[in-house]
C-alpha cells in the first residue's frame, strides 16, 4: 500500500526578542599605581575593576574619547605636540576583556584609567549628596553673567613635570608625567594619570570647586588646607572600597588597621619617584598633638592634621563595629594570632562599611558649611549637624567618635560652649520667619530632573529667581481699602519681573495695566511719562525697583518696609542697602542697592538607614568687600574718604541657607558676616605674613592655586 507523504508546512520565522543590555560597563584599572603591581605583597590585589552604569537613560551614551555627560578626555601632549588616538570604549576588543589590560606603555589605557576613576569618584559623591555633580560655572565678562560648564576636560598627558592639578581657568584636570629620580619607583617614567590616588584627589578638587567656588581663595590658613585635606580624605577612603586589599591587610595585621600600610598611604609611586619616601602622605601619624595645628601653616601639613582626625574617627568606629566579633572569637587586635577566613571576611566587611559611612558623613557635611572662609572646626559642626538631620539617634556614637578625634588633634570650633554634640549643631536663624513663602518655593519649580543639561539650565534660572527674591525691596500696603486690589496685583507683577526670561516682559505687563496704574496715581501728571520710561531697555530687577518706587511716590499708600530686609541681612551676614549705622563704602554701590551674589541653588534628597527621607533646598549667598593690607587705608576706604582704589584682596561674607522642602522651614543660615572686622583683621594678618606659602596664595590674585600647591 502506497503511502503518500504530505509536505510539511513552512513555519514562519519569528523575530528574536531584543537581548537585554548589560547592566554595567566594567573597566580595569590600577587599584593603587603601577608600582604596587611590582611588589609581591600587593601584586595579587594591585588591579581592580570599576563597574559603571552601561546605559543611563538620563545621560548621553559614552562616545569615542572617551566622552560622556560629565567628561571629555582630550589626550594632547603639549611637551611633544602629539595628539594620541582616542579610545573607543564600545569597540569589541575593549568590551570583551572588560577594558584594556592595565599597562604603563599604552596611552589608550591611560585614557581608560582616568575616565573610569574620575567617573567612579563622581558617582561616589552623588550617592552621598543625593543629586548630580555640577562643575563650577565660568564668569563671562562680556555678558557679566556665569556660563555653565557642561563637561570637565581631562588631559592624561597635560604637562611634562612632576605635577597634576585641577585648573580653575580651564575647568580641566591636567595630569603630568616625568622621569623618575629614584629607582624605588620601579619605572623610568612616572605617569600621574596611572595613580588611583592622584586621580581621585584632583577630581575631588573639581567637585569641591563646583560646590564652593570661593574655597580656593585665601582667607586663613585653613582655606587651601581644607581643599587639600578633603581631596586626600576622598582618595584615602577609596582604598577601603577595595575588598581584596582590605582583606589582605586585616589578615596580616591581625584585624588591626592602625599601622602604616599601603592602605593608609597616598601616591606611593609618585613619592618614590621624587623623594624616595614610601608615600606622599600617610594618614597614620604619631600620637595626636593638640598644639600642632597652631604651628602648621603649609596647606599640605595643615591638611594632614584634618585627614588624621578623620582617620582616627574611622578607626574608632571600626573598633566599635567589630567589638562583638572580637568578644565572640576571644581574640585581640594586632596580636598576630591566626584568624579564621570567615572572621577575616566579617572584619573586612565591617572595615569597608565603616569607611563608606565615614566618607558619606564627610561629603554630606559639604552642604552644611558657610560659602566662604571655611574653618576646620566648622567642618566638624557640619558633620555633626548633617548626620543629626538624617539620623537622630546615634546609637553607635559615630558623632562622638568624630568629636573626640578632632579634639585630640586640636581642632575646636570657635564660639562653642562645649564639644558636646548638641552644642556643635548649627542653630536655626533668629529673627526670620519660621517658613519660606510657599509661593516662592512653587515659583522655583523644584520638580525632579534627571538629565544634567536640564539640571544645569534650571540651576541658572533658579539662581536668578532667588537673587530677585532676596534683593528686591519689601513693600507693604498701608491703606486697608486698597489691600484687596493692590496686593494681588503686586504679587502678579512680582512673578512677571522675577520669573520671565523675556527682556520686554515687564514693559508689556505695565502697558497692559497702564489704566489701572493711572487710576492709582490720581492726578499725577508725571505718572504716564514715568510708565513710558519703564518700557526702555532695563533689566527685570531695575524695572521692578523703578515700578515700586513709582507707585510709592505717586499716591498709592505703598510703603517700604526695611524691617524685613534688615532681618535677612542679619541672618545672611550681608547688606542689601548701605548700613545706616556704619559707612562701608568698600562694598560696591549700585542704584538698586548693594550687589549680592547667589553662588548656587541646589536641591538634595537623602535616605537614612531607617527609612528617613530628607529633602532640602540649599542656597549659597555671598557678598564681597574691598580689603587692604594697611589698616589706615582700610578705614579711609570704608569711610568713603579714599580714591576707590583697587583692593589688595577681596574679603567675603555670606551664608548657606538650608530649607526643608517638606514644610518650607528655614532650618539653618550658616553665615560669615561681611561686616566682621575681626575676621577681616585675621585675613589681613594671614596674607601679610611672609611665610613659605605666600607665593601660593599671592594675596588671592592667582587663578591657579592648585597648580602651585602640587608642584614638586
Amino acid at each position: 500500500m502506497n503511502q503518500t507523504t504530505r509536505p510539511a508546512a513552512k513555519s514562519a520565522r519569528r523575530p528574536a526578542p531584543p537581548l537585554p543590555k548589560p547592566a554595567t560597563r566594567r573597566l580595569r584599572v590600577y587599584a593603587f599605581d603601577p608600582n604596587a603591581s611590582l611588589d609581591l605583597s600587593s601584586a595579587k590585589f594591585s588591579h581592580a575593576t570599576i563597574a559603571l552604569a552601561w546605559d543611563d537613560p538620563a545621560e548621553e551614551p559614552v562616545s569615542i574619547g572617551p566622552v560622556n555627560e560629565y567628561l571629555e578626555i582630550i589626550d594632547y601632549d603639549p611637551a611633544s605636540e602629539q595628539v594620541y588616538a582616542p579610545l573607543d570604549l564600545n569597540a569589541p576588543e575593549v568590551l570583551g576583556p572588560q577594558g584594556l589590560t592595565p599597562t604603563e606603555g599604552d596611552p589608550r589605557f591611560h585614557q581608560q584609567m582616568v575616565f573610569a576613576v574620575v567617573m567612579n569618584t563622581i558617582k561616589m559623591f552623588e550617592r552621598a549628596l543625593g543629586r548630580k555633580v555640577l562643575w563650577a560655572p565660568e564668569w563671562d565678562p562680556q555678558t557679566s553673567a556665569y556660563r555653565p560648564t557642561r563637561k570637565l576636560r581631562v588631559y592624561p598627558h597635560g604637562l611634562r613635570q612632576a605635577n597634576a592639578y585641577y585648573s580653575r581657568q580651564k575647568r580641566a584636570l591636567l595630569f603630568g608625567y616625568f622621569k623618575a629620580s629614584d629607582t624605588a619607583a620601579g619605572a623610568d617614567w612616572i605617569f600621574t594619570a596611572l595613580s588611583h590616588d592622584i586621580i581621585v584627589h584632583e577630581t575631588t578638587h573639581a567637585i569641591l570647586d563646583g560646590l564652593h567656588p570661593r574655597y580656593g581663595e585665601p582667607s586663613t590658613a585653613d582655606s587651601l588646607a581644607f581643599h587639600e585635606a578633603f581631596a586626600d580624605i576622598a582618595a584615602l577612603f577609596a582604598h577601603f572600597q577595595l575588598y581584596e586589599a582590605v582583606y589582605d591587610f586585616i589578615e596580616r595585621g591581625g584585624g588591626a588597621l592602625d599601622e602604616s600600610t599601603l592602605l593608609s598611604g597616598l601616591a606611593g609611586q609618585f613619592a618614590k619617584g621624587t623623594t624616595g619616601r614610601p608615600s606622599l602622605r600617610d594618614a597614620i601619624e604619631t600620637k595626636p598633638d593638640p598644639q600642632r595645628l597652631a604651628r602648621a601653616v603649609e596647606p599640605h601639613e595643615r591638611g594632614s592634621i584634618l585627614v588624621a582626625a578623620v582617620f582616627d574617627a574611622f578607626l574608632s568606629i571600626y573598633r566599635a563595629r567589630i567589638a562583638d566579633l572580637l568578644r565572640l572569637s576571644g581574640m585581640k587586635l594586632g596580636t598576630g594570632e591566626y584568624l579564621h577566613p570567615d572572621l577575616i571576611g566579617r572584619l573586612t566587611k565591617e572595615a569597608t562599611k565603616s569607611a563608606d559611612h565615614v566618607l558619606r558623613m564627610c561629603i554630606r557635611a559639604l552642604d552644611y558649611l558657610p560659602p566662604v572662609d571655611v574653618r576646620f572646626g566648622e567642618f566638624l559642626r557640619g558633620i555633626i549637624t548633617a548626620d543629626t538631620d538624617l539620623i537622630a539617634d546615634d546609637r553607635l556614637n559615630y558623632r562622638l567618635a568624630f568629636i573626640e578625634a578632632f579634639r585630640k588633634r586640636g581642632i575646636v570650633p570657635d564660639n562653642c560652649r562645649s564639644m558636646s554634640p548638641e552644642n556643635l549643631l548649627w542653630n536655626p536663624p533668629a529673627h526670620l520667619p519660621e517658613t519660606v513663602d510657599t509661593t516662592f518655593l512653587e515659583s522655583l519649580n523644584l520638580v525632579p530632573r534627571y538629565k544634567r543639561l536640564d539640571i544645569i539650565a534650571h540651576a541658572e534660572t533658579a539662581r536668578r529667581k532667588v537673587w530677585y527674591w532676596l534683593t528686591q525691596p519689601e513693600y507693604r500696603v498701608a491703606n486697608v481699602t486698597l489691600q484687596a486690589s493692590l496686593a494681588p496685583f503686586l504679587s502678579q507683577a512680582r512673578e512677571v519681573f522675577a520669573a520671565s526670561d523675556d527682556a520686554a516682559a515687564g514693559a508689556r505687563f505695565l502697558k497692559e495695566h497702564r489704566n489701572y496704574l493711572l487710576s492709582l496715581g490720581g492726578q499725577n501728571k508725571d505718572l504716564n511719562a514715568a510708565l513710558a520710561e519703564l518700557g526702555k531697555d532695563k533689566t527685570h530687577f531695575e524695572r521692578w525697583i523703578t515700578f515700586l518706587e513709582l507707585l510709592s511716590s505717586c499716591g498709592p499708600p505703598l510703603m517700604r518696609d526695611p524691617s524685613v530686609d534688615r532681618a535677612w541681612e542679619e541672618a545672611l551676614g550681608i547688606y542689601f542697602q548701605p548700613p545706616a549705622d556704619r559707612p562701608l563704602h568698600t562694598i560696591a554701590r549700585k542704584r538698586a542697592g548693594l550687589p549680592v551674589e547667589v553662588h548656587s541653588v541646589r536641591t538634595t534628597r537623602r535616605a537614612g538607614p531607617d527609612g528617613q527621607d530628607i529633602r532640602q533646598l540649599v542656597l549659597e549667598i555671598a557678598q564681597r568687600r574691598r580689603g587692604f593690607l594697611k589698616v589706615a587705608t582700610q578705614e579711609a576706604q570704608d569711610a568713603g574718604k579714599g580714591d576707590d582704589r583697587a583692593p589688595d584682596f577681596w574679603f567675603r561674607g555670606g551664608a548657606t541657607v538650608i530649607i526643608d522642602l517638606r514644610d518650607g522651614a528655614i532650618r539653618y543660615a550658616i553665615r560669615k558676616s561681611i561686616g566682621d572686622d575681626e575676621r577681616l583683621a585675621r585675613q589681613r594678618e594671614f596674607l601679610g605674613q611672609a611665610q613659605g606659602t605666600s607665593f601660593t596664595y599671592d594675596r588671592g590674585r592667582t587663578e591657579e592655586p592648585f597648580a602651585l600647591l602640587h608642584r614638586c
